[in-house]
């Protein structure tokens, strides 16, 4: 099933930012975790490649799935690998019995995952990643599932790509590299605010997350601040308790 208003609502917002200055991770981290309300599945993961060629989680709606995506990289096995390989969509509807994933297969199911689809994101020859989602029960998505799934990979394209011909190599790789340097960070911001505020990592990015939307900041610099000891943990809890419970803080 597909949240029809939420789906064409999501679609403007996205199309609104092309058009605009942007931060691509701030971009892909907010793609996964929409999509996966959106289109109702367990969740969603990108994973680009580096300039060594070699595929890296980037954004995933939440920590099993991030734990997955790299563990396809560990194995060198699995439905984005293979899509990214191709450059074709490949999708495991059922993970229990998939002979081309022997090895990914049982650890996804152990996890509680049972079903992957991946989409390529690529142009013309050249493939940059993959978007994943991820169901807890075997079976196939549905038709608008997989042309919204097919959508949302060309918008993620369109992101890396946006620029002219002559500055589009160049971009690329600026724009790639800028995302996984930003990731690096973040990852390093979420482990500190779990630590230090004693929650998971999931709340930890929710709540840096949270304060980047409600103060009109980059992730990045959000996860820079707190990394660098600029920004109180202090902080993203007083912005945390106004965002949930709609009150102002002046």
């Amino acid at each position: 099933m597909v949240d029809d208003a939420g789906a064409f609502t999501l679609l403007q917002r996205f199309a609104r930012t092309l058009v605009r200055q942007y931060d691509l991770d701030d971009v892909l981290s907010d793609l996964a975790g929409e999509l996966r309300d959106v289109l109702e599945v367990a969740g969603a993961g990108v994973m680009l490649v580096d300039d060594n060629d070699d595929l890296r989680f980037v954004s995933s709606s939440d920590e099993v799935l991030k734990h997955l995506e790299d563990l396809q990289i560990e194995l060198d096995e699995g439905p984005c690998l293979r899509a990214y390989k191709t450059a074709e969509q490949v999708f495991a509807p059922d993970l229990r019995d998939d002979s081309r994933f022997p090895k990914f297969g049982p650890r996804a199911v152990d996890a509680g995952m049972l079903a992957v689809f991946s989409y390529p994101l690529h142009y013309e020859e050249q493939v940059f990643g993959a978007l994943n989602l991820y169901r807890t029960e075997p079976g196939k998505l549905d038709e608008n599932q997989r042309k919204l799934g097919a959508a949302f990979a060309d918008i993620s394209t369109l992101y890396l790509m946006h620029g002219s011909d002559d500055e589009r190599r160049e971009q690329v790789t600026r724009q790639l590299q800028g995302a996984l340097d930003s990731r690096v960070l973040i990852e390093q911001a979420k482990g500190f605010v779990a630590a230090t505020c004693g929650v998971t990592i999931s709340e930890a990015f929710e709540m840096l997350r949270g304060h980047a939307r409600a103060n009109g900041q980059r992730l990045r610099t959000v996860a820079t601040d707190v990394v660098e000891h600029r920004l109180p943990t202090d902080d993203l809890h007083r912005t945390r308790r106004v965002v949930s419970t709609g009150t102002s803080s002046l």
